[in-house]
């Protein structure tokens, strides 16, 4: 599973810098997310643990519901 986390977490922080402009202030729930890549729960969530591990995103909520780029990630807002 963790090449399939690395490999959701990268397409999860492609698909977040996309909708988000590359900006850190844009909340977007993992859900929708999820759904655009056609990733399963399971799935999602490990990617979502990955990204986090990463310094990628900010998440929102235990589990988290909604991420935003971090700050090493994103352009300003």
């Amino acid at each position: 599973m963790s090449d399939q986390a690395e490999n959701a977490a990268q397409a999860m922080r492609e698909d977040v810098m996309r909708v988000s402009r590359g900006r850190a202030c844009h909340w977007v729930t993992v859900h929708e997310v999820a759904q655009r890549l056609g990733l399963d729960d399971e799935t999602a969530d490990a990617a979502v643990r990955q990204a986090l591990d990463h310094g990628w995103f900010i998440a929102d909520g235990d589990p988290p519901h909604s991420v935003r780029l971090s700050v090493v990630s994103a352009h300003p807002c």
